[in-house]
């Protein structure tokens, strides 16, 4: 007898998930999310020291270092996630300004006008 397999990610079954888009979580789930990775990342941090104080072998050290290296990145996936999310919920939003691209022959005129005879192109 086999159990169908139903996980929760994201606020849908995976079972339902498959082959279909999954909704992005909203801004006030992310901020729930930001909330409880800081929480785990202090509690990863504190178990660290913890482990460095008590004498644990460097094996384990690393270990946790580790995880919570990879924990603190994912933290700064969720972040970024939420600061899009809030940025997109402004009214009004408008992306910020784009310096404009200069080309390198321009750079390049300017620089020896400044510096010394102006630059001559011939045919």
């Amino acid at each position: 007898m086999s159990l169908p397999i139903t996980a929760v990610f994201v606020g849908v079954e995976y079972s339902k998930a498959i082959g279909a888009e999954v909704e992005m979580p909203d801004l006030a789930e992310m901020e729930l999310y930001c909330v409880e990775a800081r929480g785990l990342i202090a509690r990863a941090e504190a178990a660290v020291l913890a482990m460095n104080a008590n004498g644990a072998c460097q094996g384990h050290r690393l270990m946790a270092a580790q995880g919570l290296t990879a924990m603190k990145h994912l933290n700064r996936i969720i972040e970024l996630h939420h600061n899009r999310l809030a940025f997109a919920a402004l009214p009004n939003a408008a992306s910020p300004p784009v310096a404009p691209r200069r080309n390198w022959l321009s750079a390049l005129r300017q620089r020896l006008a400044i510096s010394g005879p102006a630059l001559e192109t011939r045919a």
